[in-house]
């Protein structure tokens, strides 16, 4: 009893150890990152994300550019710009142009700028990554000194796109060799002190604890932006603010973010919510990012050993959860728990822990491991529906299929074939004096012996009835199969069983009846378990305790 018990324990803790390498491997080699990203898209387009109001877009649109003129404007323009922003009073401004190098044929307009930005004291630049050239090293690229030395600071405006090219990502804070440049909406909120540094700002901390090369471009707290849909920001033309058509009551109070999202300017970016669809402008990919921060709803993917763990005790549940004994234990019960706890547990604490747990590396070990299970019974169930419960040897259905292929193989060969059919002697006096339970502890025993002997690939012990045991010996000569037979009688003897009520040993004893089918010396099959029942009566006839071949077969 304890022996099982230790054996099933020793089982379960070893497919534990092969769920946790497995989960380990699905995790470390993201090999199912696109179903990760499919659940996370599907689950987070069932969820309503809260909206900051105090967000509004003044997009450069079509109509913009058309009244306007050409791209790029004058500096002079996005300073009347910040001067009207500023005299509707908003809270901060982001303006997401890029104003690397001084504009040549317009001096006055960046004065013009520069001086917008001091006065304003609430207006944010962007901070770009970018190659030197095809193929080279990043650099930033930064605005212009006296628009920085004027602005109220600056942010990075990386946007991170996965493998299948879908923004789900950002990092708020980054950086050519260390993550110094917060992202546009940490540096938009900084301008009115709503985040505390380091200390307050959400986000999956980077592993990297020394300083980088100076030409990688390093990233930290990572978070994944909870998408509004589309429209959910309002958003007023840049040109009606310039021309003062827009109410001030729509900017007062308000973070304002200026941006392209006129397809010619802007190529937009891919979202959870808008495959398929129009492109997200860049500029409404940071008012997300801001929404977030403002909302408390940015998502912070769990960390690795956080993953592993949680991983690992959902795919090691329906080993807790199966029995033997109960029906609603079963193995495929289990599994389903399993696989539901771990989908719930994703949705649960993505929709109100704001974190995000990678389910299918979980649910791929529990798919396999049930996939395993049905296969190992489903052949468990093939090899008991041919097998002998008590003896574990071929049972009678078995004996007869595997007899007559391999009579057929036989004459298609031109090899011997030998048939042994084995009787305990005086067997029924045995289980009348020391019981059934001892009688089938025999017969365990020397099935044990007998398939030591039949252990060729193609031979096969079965039980043929009662007492009656057989091995099916292909390939065999009379001569061969009678040493075999000799070597079982021998061995069993051996045993010592001891057998006082019988009359030929103090032991069981053994007699083997013998039948070879050779079809170089017999035109057609012949009936082997006749022949070798007749040896085996012969034998019995002769005293028991032998082995006896059928009559008219030379051993030499």
């Amino acid at each position: 009893m304890r022996d099982g018990r230790r054996r099933k324990l020793a089982a379960r803790l070893l497919i534990g150890l092969l769920a946790a390498l497995c989960v380990g491997v699905l995790l470390s080699q993201q090999l199912t990152w696109r179903i990760d990203t499919w659940i996370y898209d599907t689950l987070l387009s069932h969820f309503e994300q809260p909206v900051d109001e105090r967000i509004v877009i003044v997009a450069i649109d079509e109509r913009s550019l058309s009244e306007l003129g050409r791209w790029p404007w004058s500096r002079g323009v996005h300073a009347e710009l910040v001067d009207r922003l500023q005299g509707a009073g908003v809270r901060g401004v982001a303006l997401n142009i890029v104003f690397a190098e001084p504009a040549r044929d317009d001096p006055a307009g960046d004065a013009l700028l520069a001086q917008a930005l001091a006065e304003s004291g609430n207006t944010i630049l962007p901070v770009m990554a970018e190659p030197a050239e095809p193929g080279g090293m990043l650099i930033e690229v930064m605005p212009m000194p006296s628009l920085i030395e004027a602005a109220a600071g600056l942010g990075h405006v990386d946007a991170e796109t996965d493998r299948d090219g879908v923004a789900r990502h950002t990092y708020l804070r980054a950086g050519m060799g260390s993550p110094h440049w917060p992202s546009l909406a940490v540096a938009l909120l900084d301008t009115r002190a709503e985040t505390d540094a380091d200390r307050a700002l959400p986000g999956l901390r980077s592993t990297r604890r020394q300083r980088a090369a100076p030409y990688q471009w390093v990233r930290d707290h990572h978070i994944m932006i909870p998408f509004a849909p589309s429209g959910a920001f309002a958003q007023v033309s840049y040109l009606d603010v310039l021309d003062g058509t827009v109410d001030d009551a729509l900017l007062r109070d308000r973070w304002v973010l200026v941006g392209a999202t006129a397809a010619g300017i802007d190529q937009g970016l891919l979202t959870p919510l808008t495959e398929g669809g129009p492109r997200l402008s860049a500029t409404e990919y940071h008012a997300n990012v801001l929404n977030a921060l403002t909302t408390g709803q940015a998502i912070i993917p769990l960390s690795g050993l956080r993953q592993w763990l949680l991983s690992i005790a959902l795919a090691l549940l329906p080993l807790a959860l199966y029995s033997e004994r109960s029906p609603w234990r079963r193995p495929w019960v289990a599994a389903a728990t399993g696989a539901a706890a771990t989908l719930l547990c994703c949705a649960l604490l993505l929709r109100y822990g704001r974190y995000w747990f990678q389910p299918t590396p979980t649910l791929a070990v529990l798919a396999a491991g049930y996939v395993v299970w049905t296969l190992s019974r489903l052949r468990q169930s093939q090899r008991q529906a041919h097998s002998d419960a008590l003896t574990r040897l071929a049972n009678r259905r078995m004996f007869d299929l595997t007899l007559t292929r391999e009579v057929k193989a036989a004459q298609r060969s031109g090899r011997p074939l030998s048939l042994l059919l084995i009787d305990v002697d005086h067997f029924k006096h045995y289980n009348d004096r020391y019981g059934h339970q001892a009688g089938d502890d025999v017969l365990r025993r020397i099935a044990n012996v007998i398939g030591v002997h039949a252990r060729r690939p193609r031979d096969l012990a079965a039980r043929y009835g009662g007492d009656e045991l057989t091995a099916i010996l292909p390939e065999t000569s009379a001569a061969a199969a009678a040493a075999l037979a000799e070597a079982i009688i021998r061995d069993v003897r051996a045993l010592r069983i001891p057998h006082l009520g019988s009359e030929i040993a103090p032991w069981i004893t053994l007699t083997i009846g013998m039948a070879t089918f050779d079809p170089a010396r017999e035109p057609g099959p012949v009936d082997l378990v006749q022949r070798a029942d007749a040896a085996l009566y012969r034998g019995k006839h002769e005293g028991r305790d032998r082995s006896q071949h059928a009559a008219g077969v030379a051993l030499a």
